[in-house]
């Protein structure tokens, strides 16, 4: 016995054994709901209609007994749908992202505010780290989603990735540094120069030293840090040049610090990344496609932006 056989024979009985009227209201052909009771009867081996002449007459004392509890079992079984589909409707549970923190600060500071308010039901935890640890972490499937810095150097077949920002690296010193005259920067005048760097956690650290080495520069490293706010404080009244995403000047200006472009700059590109798999979880499938339609929005808006300006 099915929920669609209890709910045509409430119907029936509620019709007043009018099976012409009950095939109306079930939106169903007389011989299909017919055969429906027949069926019904016979696989559960009872009668539960009072017959005269082939028509419905009255409820037999079995049917009686199944009506009285068919309305309350059809009510209960709607009122599970309805929470099974409210339930189901609402996104829960939790989900770990990996995001550098200097990611944090200068370009999520909108949407992860705006991600946690829409979804109170979901439980965020958010690992900080700098990019080769996290992609440590995405290889390893502790991290469903990870936030890195191309190169990345996954493997495509393996691992998705979708560009969220594209900026350069700029160079920060104090306003009395003697290269903070120069309009822009060579590569070069940093030879020799005392730097305060990202540590080797990062993949910023990893295109610099990459950087220097293709040129023969070689820098004084006076500190290493996974904090970019004590680099950039570093650089304060002190001959420490620190070199970091373009974004960290529009978000945190300091007035005895100065942003400096190079004339032939490295690019900062943060990217979304997860594990390629046949299936993913309700929520991890909703945060990731939400991040990655959101940049791509932003994308889009500053590209119309700048063509108006144009």
């Amino acid at each position: 016995m099915d929920i669609k056989q209890l709910s045509y024979f409430v119907a029936i009985v509620e019709a007043d054994f009018n099976m012409s009227q009950a095939s109306k209201y079930l939106h169903l052909s007389q011989p299909a709901l017919s055969q429906t009771i027949s069926n019904l009867e016979r696989n559960e081996n009872v009668q539960l209609f009072e017959r005269s002449h082939g028509r419905l007459q009255n409820l037999t004392a079995a049917g009686e007994i199944l009506f009285a509890h068919a309305k309350d079992i059809i009510s209960k079984y709607e009122l599970m749908m309805e929470d099974l589909q409210e339930e189901s409707s609402q996104l829960k549970g939790n989900l770990k992202i990996g995001i550098p923190p200097v990611v944090i600060s200068v370009v999520f500071p909108e949407i992860l505010p705006k991600l946690l308010s829409e979804n109170p039901k979901i439980g965020f935890e958010i690992k900080e780290a700098g990019a080769v640890e996290l992609k440590k972490g995405l290889l390893l499937q502790e991290l469903p989603i990870a936030v890195l810095l191309k190169p990345t150097e996954l493997d495509s077949e393996s691992v998705e990735e979708v560009q969220l920002s594209r900026d350069t690296l700029s160079a920060f010193m104090s306003k009395d540094h003697p290269l903070a005259l120069k309009d822009k920067l060579e590569w070069a005048d940093l030879h020799n120069e005392k730097m305060a760097l990202f540590d080797s956690t990062y993949m910023i650290h990893h295109q610099l030293q990459k950087k220097f080495a293709s040129l023969q520069i070689k820098p004084q490293l006076s500190l290493q840090s996974a904090s970019w706010d004590l680099l950039l404080n570093a650089t304060r009244n002190s001959s420490l040049i620190t070199i970091l995403p373009t974004p960290v000047a529009k978000y945190y200006s300091m007035t005895d610090v100065i942003r400096k472009e190079f004339v032939h700059p490295l690019y900062w590109e943060v990217v979304l990344c997860r594990r390629k798999q046949k299936r993913y979880s309700r929520v991890e499938n909703y945060v990731f496609n939400y991040m990655r339609d959101y940049y791509a929005l932003d994308s889009q808006l500053q590209a119309r932006v700048g063509s108006a300006k144009s």
